[in-house]
C-alpha cells in the first residue's frame, strides 16, 4: 500500500457507532462521572466547596465522551475537532493542584468511555478513588504553620505555652519575640496534622496572660 493509499484511507476511513453503543457509553460515563463527583465531595478538604465545580466534573466527562464518539477514527474529522478547540479559552482560574487533577480524570474518563474502553475507565478510577482515600486519612501527613500568640506584657506565660505546643505538636521552634505598648508577642513556627489545629489554638488560648491566638498555614488561610 502507497503513502498516498494510507492517507487516504486514514482520512476517509469513519467507523459508524450505533445508538446502543452511544447510549451504553454514556449511561458508563454518567455513573462514572457520579462516581468522581462524590469522591471529589467526600474528599475535599478546602475550605470554600464549589458545587458548581464538582457538576462540570461531569459535564466533562459526558462532553468529553460525545466528543471521542463524534470522532472515532476519522483523521480528517479529528483534526478538524482540534482546530475548532484551539479557539476557546478558559479564563477561569484553577487555584488547587487537586482540582486540576479532577479534571484531568474527567476528561481520561470521556475518553475511555467515548472510545469503549470501559475497563480501563472503570480499573484507574478505582485506584484514583483508593490514593485519594488513603491520601485523605492523614496519617503521616502535617502541615507547617505559624503560630502567632498576643499577650499581656510581663503577664504571658510563654513556659506554659510551649508546652501546649509541644503537646499537640511534631515540631516547633520559636521564631520571633516581640513587646510593643502593653503587649508581648511571640512567633512560633510548627508543623502538625490538620485534625489537631483547633484543639491547638484552644490548648495555648488556655494558658495565662494570653490574649489572643493565631494559626495561619503557608498557604495564607487563618484558623483561630
Amino acid at each position: 500500500m502507497s503513502k498516498r493509499q494510507i492517507l487516504e484511507y486514514l482520512l476517509e476511513t469513519n467507523t459508524s457507532v450505533s445508538v446502543t453503543q452511544m447510549c451504553v457509553s454514556l449511561l458508563v460515563a454518567l455513573v462514572m462521572g457520579l462516581f468522581i463527583y462524590f469522591v471529589y465531595r467526600a474528599t475535599y478538604r478546602g475550605t470554600l466547596y464549589s458545587k458548581n465545580f464538582n457538576l462540570t466534573l461531569i459535564l466533562i466527562v459526558l462532553i468529553t465522551t460525545v466528543v471521542m464518539m463524534i470522532i472515532g477514527t476519522n483523521l480528517a474529522l479529528s483534526l478538524g475537532m482540534v482546530g475548532s478547540l484551539s479557539i476557546i479559552r478558559f479564563r477561569t482560574a484553577i487555584k488547587e493542584p487537586r482540582d486540576i487533577a479532577f479534571l484531568f480524570w474527567a476528561v481520561s474518563i470521556g475518553l475511555a468511555c467515548g472510545s469503549e474502553f470501559y475497563v480501563a475507565g472503570v480499573l484507574g478510577s478505582v485506584l484514583i478513588a483508593v490514593v485519594l482515600a488513603l491520601a485523605n486519612l492523614d496519617l503521616y501527613d502535617s502541615v507547617s504553620f505559624l503560630l502567632v500568640v498576643r499577650g499581656q506584657e510581663g503577664a504571658l506565660d510563654l513556659d506554659g505555652v510551649q508546652k501546649a505546643i509541644r503537646e499537640k505538636t511534631r515540631t516547633a521552634r520559636l521564631r520571633m519575640r516581640s513587646r510593643s505598648a502593653g503587649s508581648d508577642e511571640v512567633t512560633f513556627e510548627l508543623r502538625l496534622k490538620s485534625k489537631y489545629e483547633h484543639d491547638l489554638v484552644e490548648a495555648v488560648g488556655a494558658c495565662a496572660g494570653v490574649q489572643s491566638v493565631n494559626l495561619v498555614s503557608y498557604s495564607g488561610e487563618s484558623i483561630g
